[in-house]
């Protein structure tokens, strides 16, 4: 194969290689301070950012965290408290209706009392009564049964 003639081998020179890398070099430090640096400090600065943002998530977590156990702490205090509440409530309750049965219960035994006593008294008039009567029904009877002739 033969070599085409319309494209020539690359030739390099000294002066175009040192020209070259003196371009190289002061498109670097163009680039650097225009680009690169710019760059690399936004690159920083979102890391920054990103740092403290992880740091004030977690900070706010160990908050929540420490929040939280309060506040089931005191709920559980209140849970207590409540019951110990009702529990106190239920214990005046019970001695309020063991008072209360006991008062009706005298009552009860009071009235029962007087009761019999008003019976009894009742009962005892009306023996009297009842015993004066049958003496003078038997009077008449007796009266009676003697007018009769035999």
């Amino acid at each position: 194969m033969r070599p085409d003639p319309t494209t020539a081998p690359m030739e390099f020179t000294v002066s175009q290689i040192v020209y070259q890398a003196l371009l190289f070099v002061v498109l670097y430090f163009v680039l650097k301070s225009l680009v690169f640096d710019r760059f690399l400090a936004n690159i920083d600065a979102r890391h920054q950012r990103t740092r403290g943002a992880l740091e004030q998530a977690t900070k706010l977590r160990e908050e929540a965290a420490r929040l939280q156990s309060e506040y089931e702490t005191q709920l559980a205090e209140l849970r207590r408290e409540a019951a110990a509440a009702g529990e106190e409530i239920r214990r005046r309750a019970e001695s309020e209706e063991r008072a209360l049965l006991e008062s009706a219960r005298e009552e009860a035994a009071r009235s029962l009392t007087e009761a019999r006593r008003r019976i009894a008294a009742e009962a005892e008039t009306t023996r009297a009564a009842l015993s004066a009567e049958t003496a003078k029904l038997v009077e008449q009877i007796v009266r009676n049964v003697l007018k009769r002739p035999s």
